[in-house]
C-alpha cells in the first residue's frame, strides 16, 4: 500500500524498522487477522530508481542555474547497500532537458511536495509544486532524468484546476496504483480533487477524476492543507482535510468514491504532517505540526479513534525537553521513527527558529525527539532528547539563522534495519544550506558518526541555495 503526505516531512512508519527479519517458516504462515480488525499499513519510502533502496529528495529553491540566481533545483540522493550515495545524485532544474519552462532569476522553482508511483510502472515519481502548477518528475531505472509532465486542469468538474497548497499521494480507490490528491476548483467552488492513477505520461491526464465540492456536499470549506494516509485501517488511503478555522474532515477512500468520515479537532489550517501507528493498534495516526505545538490525531474505523482523545504536545509540558520560545517554530517539521530501537515509534520535531543560549545563536534551530511508549503518548516520564549543532559529534556549531530542523525525515537508506535521520538546515552558511545525517542507537539519536553535506557534494552549484529547506523520502 502506498502512503505519502507532503511535507516538510514525509511518511515513515518506522515501528518495524528496528525489528529482526522474519524467518522463512514464520513468513510462510502469517497469523490470521481477526475479522473486522484493522490491517496495519506497510511502511513506504521513496524509491525513484526501483532498486529497492530508499532515496532522499532535497529541495534547493534558490540555487543558481546556468548563472541565473534564485532559479532553483531539485536533487535526489539514491540509497544503496552502503547508504545514500552522494556522487550518483541527480540535480534537476528547469534547464534540464524534458522539464518545461526555462530558469528565471528568483523564480524559486521550489517545493517537492509528494512522491508515489503515479503511472504504475514500478518506479516512484516526484511531485514539484511551483506556484499554481504541479509537475510530475517521472522515475525510472536511471532515477529522475528530467522526463516530466505538468498536471494542471482546465477548471471543470471533470477536469478541475489544480491549486496551490499541499498535495498528497496515495491509493485512494484501492486499485493498487497511486493517485494524486490536491485542492481543486471546478469553475464554481473549491473542493478536493483526486486524479486517479495511472496518469498518462504524455498528457498528465488521469485515468479518472473525482472532484468533491466539499462546500456544497459536506458544508466544509477546504483549507490550504490536506493529508493522505490510511486512518481507517482498511489498506485504502483516506484524505484528511483542514478547514478554514474550524474542524477537520476525514474523507474515507474506497472503490466507489469518497465517503464522509470523522470530523477532527484542528487548530487553524495545519502545517507539516506525517503518518505512523504511534500506539500500535493497527490504525495510522496523523501528526501535524502547528508551529509551537504538535497535534496527534489517533486513527480509528471511521477515521478517528473513539477511545483515545487527540494529543497536544508542547515544550511547556513535563517530560518534553527544551524551553518554549516565541517564534521558535517547534513543529515546523515532524517525522516518526524508532530512534532508540525499543520497538515503539518516536516523534521527531524540528524547530528551525529556536535560539541558542549564546549571542550569535539566534534562530540557529534544534531537533527534539520524544520517545514513544506502549500507550502511544509522549511527555511525562517517557523522556526524550534535545539536539542542535552544539550537540557533541554533530558537525559545525549553532550560528545565527542556521535554521537547523527546518526539515527532518527518517529513512533506512542502506536497509540494515535501523533508520538514519536527516535534518535540513537551509540557513547554514548564509542560506547556502546543509543536510545532516544522524544515526540511531539503543539510547536514541547520537552525534557519533554524524556527517553533513551541501549541494555541491551532489554535483550542484555553490552559493545561495536554501538547500535542505524540504526533505522527502
Amino acid at each position: 500500500m502506498r502512503k505519502h503526505v507532503l511535507a516538510t516531512a514525509a511518511f515513515c512508519a518506522a515501528a518495524t524498522l528496528g525489528t529482526a527479519a522474519l524467518t522463512t517458516a514464520t513468513a510462510a504462515t502469517p497469523a490470521a487477522t481477526p475479522a473486522g480488525a484493522p490491517v496495519p499499513a506497510k511502511p513506504r519510502t521513496a524509491d525513484f530508481n526501483g532498486d529497492g533502496y530508499p532515496d532522499l529528495a532535497i529541495g534547493a529553491h534558490t540555487a543558481t542555474v546556468n548563472g541565473i540566481k534564485g532559479a532553483g533545483v531539485v536533487t535526489v540522493a539514491y540509497g544503496s547497500a552502503g547508504g545514500l550515495k552522494l556522487d550518483t545524485a541527480t540535480v534537476v532544474s528547469r534547464a534540464t532537458p524534458g522539464v518545461p519552462g526555462d530558469p528565471a532569476e528568483n523564480d524559486k522553482w521550489r517545493a517537492i511536495s509528494g512522491f508515489g508511483d503515479l503511472d504504475g510502472d514500478g518506479y516512484d515519481d516526484l511531485l514539484v509544486r511551483h506556484r499554481e502548477s504541479t509537475l510530475v518528475l517521472w522515475g525510472g531505472k536511471a532515477g529522475l532524468t528530467g522526463a516530466s509532465t505538468a498536471v494542471t486542469g482546465s477548471g471543470t468538474a471533470a477536469d478541475p484546476k489544480v491549486l496551490a497548497g499541499f498535495h498528497g499521494v496515495g491509493d485512494v480507490n484501492g486499485d493498487g496504483t497511486d493517485d494524486l490528491v490536491t485542492r481543486g476548483h471546478d469553475g464554481a467552488e473549491y473542493g478536493v480533487s483526486v486524479f486517479l492513477g495511472p496518469l498518462d505520461r504524455a498528457t498528465g491526464k488521469a485515468a479518472k477524476v473525482w472532484h468533491r465540492n466539499t462546500q456544497r456536499v459536506d458544508g466544509f470549506s477546504v483549507g490550504i492543507s490536506l493529508y493522505v494516509g490510511d486512518m481507517t485501517g482498511d489498506r485504502t488511503d483516506d484524505i484528511v482535510l483542514t478547514g478554514l478555522g474550524g474542524p477537520g474532515l476525514v474523507l474515507k477512500g474506497g472503490a466507489a468514491g469518497l465517503a464522509p468520515g470523522a470530523k477532527l479537532q484542528m487548530d487553524g489550517s495545519g502545517g507539516a504532517g506525517t503518518f505512523g501507528d504511534l500506539d500500535k493498534d493497527g490504525y495510522q495516526d496523523l501528526v501535524i505540526g502547528l508551529g509551537g505545538r504538535v497535534s496527534v490525531q489517533y486513527g480509528g474505523p471511521n477515521g478517528a479513534s473513539t477511545t483515545r482523545p487527540r494529543g497536544i504536545y508542547g515544550q511547556d509540558q513535563r517530560g518534553i525537553p527544551g524551553v518554549e520560545q516565541s517564534g521558535d517554530g517547534w513543529g515546523n517539521a515532524v517525522s516518526i521513527a524508532d530512534t532508540n530501537r525499543d520497538g515503539y515509534p518516536d516523534l521527531l520535531v524540528g524547530a528551525p527558529g529556536k535560539s541558542g543560549n549564546q549571542l550569535g545563536e539566534e534562530h540557529s534551530g534544534s531537533l527534539t525527539v520524544l520517545f514513544g511508549s506502549s500507550g502511544g503518548g509522549f511527555g511525562g516520564t517517557g523522556g526524550g532528547q534535545y539536539l542542535d549543532q552544539n550537540t557533541r559529534g554533530i558537525p559545525s556549531t549553532s550560528e545565527y539563522q542556521d535554521r537547523f530542523g527546518a526539515a527532518v525525515v527518517a529513512i533506512d537508506g542502506d536497509k540494515d534495519g535501523n533508520p538514519e535521520v536527516y535534518v535540513g538546515g537551509h540557513g547554514e552558511d548564509g542560506y547556502t544550506g546543509r543536510v545532516w545525517k544522524l544515526h540511531t542507537s539503543a539510547t536514541g539519536l547520537t552525534g557519533t558518526g554524524a556527517t553533513s553535506f551541501g549541494l555541491t557534494a551532489l554535483g550542484g552549484p555553490a552559493g545561495w541555495a536554501n538547500f535542505g529547506y524540504r526533505l522527502l523520502g
